[in-house]
């Protein structure tokens, strides 16, 4: 019974710092994928708007950089994704479905001008 209930307090009271880290988490992975996405907008949708602010305000609450965000897993992921699509799709249908392709976190990031 003693060890049933140091179990339940050790729970309890490290579910505020897990629930960090997991939003620490999702804000990085969402951040560095709409980063991908915002530098290939940059470079072949000029219709499209990136908010480079809220990348910035999205790097500073999970505590990293946008040089940081760029080496991120999520980033390299999301620059494969894209030259996928383009070379089957052109660069075209790319920047087309680009701003409602994120979401989340990173809403608002890309968006139409």
């Amino acid at each position: 019974m003693k060890y049933v209930l140091i179990m339940v307090a050790t729970a309890v009271l490290s579910s505020p710092a897990a629930a960090n880290d997991e939003r620490r988490d999702a804000v990085i992975a969402q951040t560095a994928a709409a980063l991908a996405s915002a530098d290939y907008a940059k470079k072949h949708c000029p219709h499209l708007r990136i908010d480079e602010d809220l990348i910035t305000e999205n790097a500073q609450e999970a505590e990293t950089t946008v040089d940081a965000l760029r080496a991120d897993e999520s980033y390299v992921e999301q620059v494969a994704a894209l030259q996928s699509v383009e070379k089957s799709n052109g660069s075209a249908m790319v920047c087309m479905v680009m701003p409602s392709a994120h979401g989340g976190l990173a809403r608002g990031i890309i968006t139409r001008r």
